[in-house]
């Protein structure tokens, strides 16, 4: 799927640490929507360990633009490019995928990213119970019994979470 002249959220290519220049640049000088997912992480310093917020998926960040915007996103400093794919072009990430994401990265449940081309499919499931009800999502089988998946499925990646077995149900896809 490509850009239309509907606004639709599309994942930019940044400069290796420059994800949040980049989604302020965007959202302060274009004005379009952004979407940066941060976590927290310890780090240890020289004399300390501190507390920081690190992108979650590194050298991304998210833009909700037309096609018209491509343009204008190319020239801010930072952005290397779009995830994009030859047979489709810019990558369109529909928005209930975007709104699990932000779901989950605002839960405070330890999240982490995994790069899912090598993921084994497993079943396709729903949450039933707690504060993700209603979530789609996949089990993943070459993990521990309870890790659930909301993919991506544009960028190839999962966001992964440990939930309760007994909270999901499988349903048909």
């Amino acid at each position: 799927m490509s850009l239309s002249n509907i606004p639709q959220w599309v994942a930019v290519y940044t400069a290796a640490r420059a994800e949040k220049a980049v989604t302020e640049r965007i959202a302060k000088d274009l004005h379009l929507e952004t979407y940066l997912p941060l976590h927290r992480v310890l780090r240890k310093w020289s004399d300390r360990m501190k507390q920081v917020e690190v992108p979650l998926i590194r050298s991304y960040t998210f833009v909700k633009m037309t096609e018209r915007d491509i343009h204008y996103v190319r020239q801010v400093w930072g952005v290397s490019g779009f995830v994009s794919f030859p047979s489709t072009g810019i990558a369109v990430i529909p928005q209930q995928e975007m709104d699990a994401m932000r779901r989950l990265v605002e839960s405070m449940e330890a999240v982490y990213v995994q790069n899912t081309l090598s993921l084994q499919k497993g079943a396709n499931v729903r949450v039933i119970a707690g504060e993700f009800a209603g979530m789609e999502g996949t089990i993943i089988n070459n993990c521990a019994e309870g890790n659930f998946a909301i993919h991506i499925s544009n960028l190839n990646f999962s966001l992964i979470i440990t939930i309760e077995p007994d909270v999901l149900e499988v349903i048909a896809k």
